[in-house]
């Protein structure tokens, strides 16, 4: 799956507005569209052939399209079943990111190695999936100045989380659920949330919290509350798209309602 030099350019646009960030900002990915409590899936850590198609089953049967922070030495294996998770991933719409190559304390590895595995970790997701990638997280969500400098050289932005079971730690899915529908009960704003496709807790836990927003929203409107809304990955790319841009690209595809389709097939 290659991807042509206006896709390539849709995808810098798209990821434009938080290049030059030199901070983790809070909320993650902003304030919420809609005035209302927002939470986007994404996943670090992947693409596990065990694990991440149950993570893809649950978002499937919830239409939800997630970031999927992949890392380099994870992405690159060459095993059939693992280029067919990839390629699930884009074909079910959501975006692929990356997460360096050996998932390393880029604070406390010396800097040719952080530079180093930003580098080659980048290169070997996308070489996996065939497409450019714009959005990139640190692994453990490291802050130094040094990381800053390597990533403003590159033109890349950590892109932080709000909510973080921790069932990469502790492994209880219930505890997972727990903490984030908690959380999402009481939020007010737009929220990233961090897990992890490799892991089962993840794998549990995923379809009760998204089965919980379906409830929680038949509920909320019962009572005249505002929903949860589910922030979809390629929405988020065209919310970021420079003003006015994303009219142009909706007449350029035959209108705004097969935009967020095409934005979708072309984002990596």
């Amino acid at each position: 799956m290659k991807c042509s030099g206006w896709t390539a350019a849709i995808i810098a646009l798209a990821s434009a507005g938080g290049a030059a960030a030199k901070s983790w900002p809070t909320p993650a990915a902003g304030d919420s569209a809609s005035g209302g409590p927002e939470v986007l899936f994404t996943f670090d850590d992947g693409p596990n052939p065990k694990t991440t198609p149950l993570v893809l089953d649950a978002l499937a049967r919830h239409h939800v399209r997630a970031v999927f922070f992949m890392v380099g030495e994870m992405a690159e294996n060459p095993s059939p079943r693992v280029r067919a998770v990839i390629a699930r991933v884009l074909r079910e719409g959501h975006v692929i990111a990356t997460h360096t190559m050996k998932h390393h304390d880029l604070c406390r590895v010396s800097e040719a190695a952080a530079a180093r595995d930003l580098d080659d970790g980048k290169a070997a997701v996308e070489a996996a999936a065939g497409v450019p990638t714009a959005w990139f997280r640190v692994p453990f969500g490291a802050r130094c100045a040094r990381l800053e400098r390597l990533l403003e050289d590159r033109g890349l932005a950590h892109f932080h989380w709000d909510l973080d079971p921790q069932e990469w730690k502790h492994g209880d899915a219930a505890r997972a659920v727990r903490y984030v529908t908690g959380e999402l009960g009481r939020a007010h704003g737009r929220n990233v949330l961090l897990m992890h496709d490799i892991k089962r807790a993840t794998v549990v836990a995923l379809p009760q919290i998204l089965d919980w927003i379906e409830a929680e929203n038949a509920r909320r409107e019962k009572a005249h509350k505002r929903p949860i809304r589910i922030v979809g990955a390629p929405a988020l790319a065209i919310e970021r798209l420079p003003r006015g841009l994303a009219a142009w690209l909706g007449d350029a595809t035959a209108g705004a309602r097969a935009l967020p389709g095409a934005i979708a097939r072309v984002l990596p």
